[in-house]
This record gives structure tokens, sequence and C-alpha cells, in this order.
């Protein structure tokens, strides 16, 4: 049997060099795999980068604008935003994820990417239209309408981007390494932005304007680059040979009982857990220290100079993780250590990633009332968040390489799909904990 799925899956990964099978000409496909990934992540990382902007809408019309960040001033429904926004996407989040998975065979891919970008295009586009809105009589009706935004938002989202996995799971290792590596570029994309907007100082209104307009704008790339695919020749002969597969299966498959496609998806999970045990590993350290704690971190200088105190959380906590998961991700296209035949040592290296808790947590995150300050000089932080970055990467694209290598082409969708709700329950496990964490500060 093991043979057997070698043989099927020998077709999309020699296709360069076939002389009947077209080829990636000036690597196009891989460049829209690339942006793809940079669709499904760079919308939501503006959003929750323009938290001075909801800071703004929410305050306190009694206030200067100057002291919206003050945390004893602040109105309750900026004190609850963050909280709200988490919750209102973390459910949705998780749901559609499983839903997406789960019905791999049963709705078309196209239909699921299209929709789901639309989905996300159109939120972005009335998200933009009520920046420049004056909301100062009727902010509970703009929360509200925020939270359903961000529900709807994260709805589509996750539809999308474990169709996407499942679209690359399709295609040979390397378009699931751009898809990741685009979502990498997102965050890295997000921290720069937030950084130059600092330094300019913008407004929070123009701050929010510069962020959703560059989401809207990606998201309707993305939905151009997704179309873009079934004009090009190596990609059309991949989706084609996938729906010959799904047809073929999908005849087979109306003939048999439920417990033999039930036996079905159980035998591709069982190919693929060390690989979905890892990401989901990878992702829950990851969430766990980042960014709750590490932008808890302050400088051992910190009243020397802006750098160290207004600039310090943006660069060594955002700007450097995102950069370390950006360079560990194009790392990992090239340089495949563990193998694909060394599943258990994938799952030891990313358990091994605790480590990084106890590190940041003895680090100078303030508030704290319980653990003491270990590690007080500013190398500490920097070098442990760049290598939290780093190993995040690097881990997540040999994870989710592997996955849908290891089965058959006719369930390669859904073993992408079923890798990507892996990372959606790592994530939300890992922002769940980091609650926890930082009380025991």
């Amino acid at each position: 049997m093991e043979q057997e799925e070698a043989q099927q899956r020998l077709l999309p990964e020699n296709d360069d060099e076939g002389g009947s099978i077209p080829t990636d000409s000036w690597n196009g496909v891989y460049i829209i795999f690339c942006i793809l990934g940079l669709g499904s992540l760079l919308p939501w990382n503006f959003f929750i980068t323009a938290k001075e902007y909801y800071l703004f809408k929410l305050r306190n019309l009694t206030l200067s604008v100057d002291d919206i960040d003050n945390p004893q001033l602040q109105t309750e429904m900026q004190t609850m935003f963050e909280g709200s926004v988490a919750a209102a996407s973390m459910l949705p989040n998780l749901l559609f994820n499983f839903f997406t998975a789960g019905f791999t065979q049963k709705l078309p891919i196209k239909g699921r990417m299209v929709v789901s970008c639309l989905t996300i295009l159109i939120m972005f586009v009335f998200t933009l239209s009520l920046v420049n809105i004056n909301t100062n009589s009727w902010q509970m009706p703009f929360y509200v309408a925020t939270l359903v935004t961000v529900v709807i938002l994260s709805a589509g989202s996750a539809v999308f981007t474990a169709s996407m996995f499942g679209l690359a799971g399709i295609f040979p290792p390397r378009y699931m390494q751009a898809a990741v590596s685009g979502q990498a570029v997102g965050g890295l994309f997000a921290a720069v932005a937030n950084l130059l907007t600092l330094l300019a100082g913008s407004t929070p209104l123009h701050s929010a304007f510069a962020y959703f307009m560059a989401a809207t704008v990606v998201s309707l790339l993305t939905l151009i680059c997704y179309i873009l695919l079934y004009c090009i020749d190596y990609s059309k002969f991949h989706l084609d040979l996938d729906v010959t597969i799904q047809e073929d299966g999908f005849a087979e498959s109306s003939t048999d009982s439920i417990s033999q496609r039930a036996s079905s998806v159980f035998h591709v999970l069982r190919k693929i857990w060390p690989e979905g045990l890892a990401v989901f590993l990878t992702f829950t350290v990851s969430l766990s220290c980042f960014p709750a704690i590490s932008s808890s971190i302050i400088s051992q200088h910190k009243d020397g100079s802006g750098w160290t105190g207004k600039y310090f959380t943006v660069i060594v906590c955002f700007l450097l993780f995102n950069l370390g998961d950006c360079v560990g991700r194009v790392v990992g296209g090239f340089l495949q250590r563990p193998k694909i035949s060394q599943p258990l040592l994938l799952v030891i290296m990313s358990f091994v990633r605790v480590a990084f808790i106890p590190l940041l947590m003895l680090c100078d995150a303030q508030p704290r009332t319980h653990l003491p300050v270990v590690f007080t000089s500013d190398v500490y932080p920097v070098v442990f968040i760049s290598l939290l970055g780093l190993t995040n990467g690097y881990l997540c694209t040999l994870c989710m390489m592997y996955g849908p290598k290891k089965v058959l082409l006719k369930d390669a969708e859904f073993a992408g799909a079923s890798m990507s709700v892996c990372t959606t329950v790592g994530l939300a496990l890992g922002s769940l904990i980091s609650l926890l964490l930082v009380k025991m500060l």
C-alpha cells in the first residue's frame, strides 16, 4: 500500500521533467500561491493592527484624544474591544475550518475560494467606508457592527485559508511552501506598516484608512490571482487532474457504504497525524508566547530614547517575530530536516519549543506580581523572540509540506484542509493559554 501511494504521488512531483506535462514558466504559479498566502492573512493582520483606530472611535468623548491610550480613562467598550474581537473571531474560525475540511469533496473548491474571497473583500470595503464617517453619536451600533464584521470576516477567512491549503495540497510540495511563505510575508508587511505609521506620526484615522485600503486591494488581487490559475497551462493541468481524480473517486464512493467512506477519512488522518500534531504544537506554543507575553516585555533602557520606549515593542516583538517567521518558512523550502520519513522527530522538535514559554516569562514582562525577572538585558528578548519566530516558520512549513505528500492524490485536498484545522486549533488553544500565562507573571 505504501509503495502504491508513493507511485501515485510521482506524477505531480516530477511534472517539470515530463515532456507532455506543462512547466511553471517564470514561476508564475509559485508566485500566485505566494500571493494567495499573503491574501489569507494580510487583511486580518491589518485589521488587528488598527487597534488605535478602534480606541479612537470608541473613546470617551469628554476627554482629549491624547488620553485614549490611558487604561484608567478608557470606556467599557474600549476595555472590552480586544477580548470581544478575539471571541468573535475564534469560534467562526474553528467552526468553518472544520466545515471546510469536512466538505472538501461535497463543495467545489472553485466555489469555496471565490465566495470566501468575495466575502472578505466586501467586509473590508464596508470597514473602509466607516473610517471617515463620524460615529461619535452611535458608538454602540458601530461597536456591534464591527463585531458582526469580525464574525463574517473570520468565517470567510477560515474557508479561504483551509481551501487554499487544500488547493496547495494538489500541487507539488514547493507550492505549499509558497503559500505558507506568503502568509509570513503578510505578517511582516503588517509589522513594517505599523512601524512606518508610528515613525510618520499618522493619526489613527489616517493609519486605519491606509490599512483597510491595503487590505481591500490585496483581497481583490488575491481573487484575480486565483482566477488566473485557470488560465495557466501548468496549474490547469493539476486542477484538471484533481477534478478527474475526484470524479472517479466520487463515482466509486457513490456505491460505498458510509462506513467505507469513514474508513477512507480515518486512513488519511492516520497517515498525517504526526504532521498534524507537530503543527498543532508549534502554533500552540507560539501563540502562548506571542503576542501576549512578548509584547509586554519592556526595555531595560525604557526611558533612554524612543527606540527603547515607543518603538521597542513594535520592533522587538512584532517585527523580529514576523521576520524570523518569514525567514524560517523560506528556509524550510530548501532545507528539509527532519525528513518526511522522520515524523516523530518533527513532533519532538515542536514539543521542545515549550521551553520558549518560561524563557519569555522570565524576561521583564510587565505588569507582574508573582515571578521574578531573570533575564533583564534587552539581548534576551531579542534572541528568544527571533528564535521563536524562526522555529515557528520552519517547523510549520515542513509540517504543511509533508502532510498532503503522504496520501493519495485524491485525498491531498482533504489532507491540506485537515492540516489547516490543526493549525487553527493550535492558534485557538495557544491564545487561551496566553491569558493564563499573563495572570501567572
